[in-house]
């Protein structure tokens, strides 16, 4: 797997993880969240396919971790109020308990004052009926008779009349005691199951507390987490923001080496070219001086025929490395270096999302697997084969003056080089894509220079 799909399969997986902290029907809002981070990530590596796989690492990190803030501080809230919900819960339930407890004590106080109550009067009515008994044992004629004192016989007749109406009511009393009796058990019987459900209440709700409670120790833990994650990644980014600023730099330093390498080259090739033409120039004064003089010994007879062909001259010479520079049949100079490849990003500038600066993209990147096989662009010389730092493995070819513009091509972060010196032919093998150096992706940054300086290869292509 190479390094753009071992961030994005990374990303994914964390952005999963986010749903964990969110619960239900934030998942998919999450799930959201990951596509169009991933997204963004894709568009980071098309865009910086010549950043290092770190500092985008970096960066991913924080953008994942302030996304998932959000859900983590909602769970929080969300845990910190079902918390709160829960202990009220819990403490309602508790004054539901005690006011039962209250009841029951009460219902019980009342069930025994009724029942002493009842037992009172019952006795009232056993010393009544006795005392009746007593005063009715002898009958009414026979008290008169063996009465002699009236007022007597009139008392004891209204004692019995008294004592038989105070049975009647201690009667009527105890049945009211006795119904109040009944019912005073029942709401007892009643008050006790409520003591019972509320002492279930009060344990469910305590429990529920505890999860909650729990539940809110946890979101706070993570946030935590999350926060101090932020914290690092945001310390880690900054650090591979140097890091990065330091290899572009470096990256820059090598990119100035090749074109001061290639403008050595070019003053080269022009002293060559000037002394050529020079070479070519006295030569053509040598045959024209030899011709006139043939012309004049000849004294204009005879010798005329031969002499025309000794200007021939000024054709036999190649000019050095123009004489193998033929056009490729599309019409351009360069062929495609990775024919049939997709063109991920063109050559121009380019705004760094992490850096927050305008660069120059000084080449087009042909997105293609690791290991597939890269052509020589044009005929021409190798001026360098080798390690080329943020370029990765790379390769120099200058194809000499072409319309007067010195022209190289440079093949980077190449998997493996082939050609390592010497001449290549339009079409010969150099080497094979890859993603080494600054480089976040199976790609070739291909790059067209004149006197050194990197230009737009579409101009050549």
């Amino acid at each position: 797997m190479c390094s753009r799909q071992a961030i994005t399969a990374a990303i994914a997986g964390s952005a999963l993880v986010a749903a964990a902290v969110a619960g239900g029907p934030a998942t998919a809002d999450l799930r959201d969240d990951k596509r169009k981070v991933e997204a963004k990530i894709e568009k980071l590596h098309d865009d910086l396919d010549d950043t290092s796989t770190k500092l985008i690492e970096a960066n991913a990190l924080l953008e994942e971790t302030q996304a998932k803030l959000p859900a983590a501080r909602n769970a929080l809230a969300a845990a910190q109020q079902a918390q709160a919900d829960a202990q009220a819960r819990n403490e309602q339930a508790k004054a539901d308990l005690a006011r039962a407890q209250a009841d029951e004590q009460k219902a019980s106080a009342d069930l025994e004052a009724t029942a002493a109550e009842m037992r009172d009067t019952q006795s009232r009515i056993a010393n009544y009926a006795a005392q009746l008994y007593q005063e009715q044992g002898t009958g009414t004629l026979e008290l008169a008779l063996e009465t002699s004192d009236l007022q007597q016989l009139t008392d004891r007749m209204v004692m019995a009349d008294t004592l038989g109406d105070i049975q009647s009511d201690a009667l009527a009393q105890l049945s009211t005691s006795n119904a109040s009796l009944r019912a005073t058990q029942d709401f007892l019987t009643a008050t006790r199951e409520k003591v019972a459900d509320a002492q279930r209440a009060t344990e469910a709700t305590l429990a529920e507390a505890r999860a909650a409670t729990a539940t809110a120790a946890q979101a706070e833990a993570d946030l935590e987490s999350l926060l101090d994650t932020r914290e690092k990644a945001a310390a880690a980014l900054d650090s591979e923001r140097e890091a990065e600023k330091q290899r572009l730099a470096e990256y820059e330093d090598q990119s100035d080496e090749i074109t001061t390498k290639l403008k050595e080259i070019e003053a080269r090739q022009r002293r060559e070219a000037a002394e050529r033409r020079k070479r070519e120039e006295e030569e053509r004064k040598r045959a024209e001086a030899a011709a006139a003089a043939a012309q004049n010994n000849s004294g204009g007879t005879n010798s005329g025929g031969s002499g025309g062909t000794s200007s021939s001259g000024g054709t036999g010479s190649s000019g050095g490395s123009g004489g193998s520079t033929n056009p490729p049949p599309s019409g351009g100079f360069l062929s495609t270096p990775v024919p049939g490849a997709w063109v991920s990003s063109e050559f121009g500038m380019r705004y760094h999302p992490i850096l927050n600066y305008w660069r120059l993209h000084s080449g087009r990147d042909y997105a293609a697997s690791c290991g597939t096989p890269v052509y020589a662009a044009a005929p021409g010389s190798i001026v360098s084969a080798g390690w080329g730092g943020g370029y990765g493995n790379q390769v120099v070819i200058a194809h000499g003056l072409v319309d007067g513009d010195s022209l190289a091509t440079t093949y980077n972060h190449l998997e493996r080089i082939v050609a390592t010196g010497g001449s290549v032919a339009r079409g010969q093998l150099v080497g094979y894509v890859g993603t080494t150096g600054l480089s976040t992706g199976c790609h070739l940054h291909f790059e067209a220079r004149v006197s050194g300086v990197p230009k737009d290869p579409r101009n050549w292509l």
